[in-house]
């Protein structure tokens, strides 16, 4: 082996000639480099896939805007339909609230306007007692004290009315668009507060209009209870005077004294004994001027002797110069008396001016006695045959001998004398 050269290898091409040792042998197996080895070279590159180019910048910003929108709407159409919700519930919600507080208002309300009916009929009430201009029935202290009552109830009232007249309002329709929506929801949160209020403020009211009719109530059953209570009096002060009107004035005295409530029937009865009272005293005034004259004494006392043998009988008298035909210049005394044909009323007894001209002899005290006799049936009904008239006239002679009144004029003379049996009877009525 020569140094420096390298012995060819049996079936193996030629070393390249030129080529310096050490340096790269570019053959591939099975031939050497050269024109047919880049032949094949450029036919596998022309079948290779070609790389592909990168997109251009431009399109991939339109890709990403795009998307951006879509995501943008997707997100607006999320968030409306979140509000879409939230603005329909939150309006329910008011609605609700509003149709509560209204239905409270209105409770309230119908309870205000009930109490201020009651409060105006007391207030009306208290303005009849003091249109009564007598001072027996309403004094001066009465009359401040019923103004000064009267003006509160009315001065309740009034705010009252002013309360009531607040305009409820009306939800409407419920709107669309959840901007609609939010912005009635405000306006209905904002009634109900209103509403709320206006509830309290009924609810304030209705006890102020009680407080004011109690007050008034009170004071006007105490002028009613006192004013009733002079009947006795008023009377005692006016005999005589026609007993219709003093019935008249007892039966509304009753009432008023037994009152314990105040309104307008009451204060009607009021009036009412107010105008019996005059009654009484102008039946009084009227009386005494019929009875005016030489005579007047002598009727007067034959009148109050009658009245003391029957106490509690209401008797009317009437004087003329004859009864039944009989008196005046014929020498009679002469009576009559008409009662009612029902328990409590009143008597009417007539007797002629000679019963006065002979007062106080004997025989027309026994005649006044047989007179009252009759009289006395309205205390002692059902004692004996009021259908019968000979059985009348015997009672009432009975009756006055049982008062002691023997003398012929007690209807001895012009009836006979009544059986024992019936004296003892009638003594049993007084």
């Amino acid at each position: 082996m020569a140094e420096g050269r390298s012995t060819p290898v049996p079936g193996t091409p030629d070393a390249v000639a030129g080529t310096p040792d050490g340096g790269h042998d570019f053959t591939t197996a099975g031939g050497s480099a050269g024109p047919a080895n880049a032949t094949a070279y450029d036919h596998a590159a022309l079948h290779a896939p070609a790389p592909q180019a990168p997109a251009p910048r431009g399109r991939r910003r339109a890709v990403l805007a795009w998307s951006l929108s879509v995501a943008g709407v997707l997100l607006l159409a999320g968030l409306a339909t979140v509000l879409q919700l939230t603005a329909n519930l939150g309006y329910d919600q008011a609605r609700t609230g509003l149709a509560s507080a209204v239905s409270t208002q209105s409770d309230q309300a119908t309870h205000n306007d009930r109490v201020r009916a009651v409060d105006d009929e007391s207030a009306r009430a208290a303005d009849t007692l003091l249109a009564v201009t007598d001072p027996a029935l309403v004094s001066d202290a009465d009359r401040a004290a019923l103004t000064a009552a009267r003006d509160r109830a009315q001065k309740a009232s009034a705010a009252a009315m002013s309360l009531s007249a607040t305009p409820v309002p009306e939800p409407g329709a419920k709107p669309v668009w959840f901007w609609e929506l939010y912005a009635r929801t405000a306006r209905l949160d904002a009634d109900s507060r209103a509403m709320r209020t206006l509830g309290s403020a009924l609810g304030r009211s209705s006890e102020e209009l009680g407080s004011a009719t109690s007050a008034l109530d009170k004071t006007g059953v105490a002028v009613a209870n006192a004013a009733g209570g002079l009947a006795a009096q008023i009377e005692n002060d006016n005999r005589p005077s026609p007993n219709a009107g003093v019935l008249a004035m007892r039966d509304l005295a009753a009432q008023l004294v037994a009152t314990t409530s105040f309104d307008e029937e009451v204060a009607q009865g009021f009036r009412d004994y107010a105008a019996s009272i005059q009654k009484v005293r102008d039946g009084h005034a009227a009386t005494l001027a019929a009875e005016a004259g030489p005579l007047q004494g002598a009727r007067q006392e034959i009148e109050d002797f009658a009245r003391g043998l029957a106490p509690g009988v209401l008797l009317d008298f009437e004087w003329a110069d004859r009864v039944n035909d009989l008196g005046g210049d014929n020498g009679y005394l002469s009576g009559e008396t008409v009662w009612p044909t029902t328990w409590g009323q009143y008597a009417t007894i007539r007797l002629s001016n000679s019963v006065a001209e002979d007062w106080p002899g004997p025989s027309s005290h026994a005649l006044v006695a047989h007179e009252v006799g009759h009289a006395i049936t309205t205390k002692c009904w059902g004692m004996y045959d009021t259908t019968n008239s000979q059985t009348v006239e015997a009672w009432a002679t009975a009756w006055a001998i049982s008062m002691g009144f023997t003398d012929e004029g007690n209807g001895t003379q012009a009836y006979g004398p009544p059986p024992q049996e019936l004296i003892d009877k009638a003594a049993a009525c007084r």
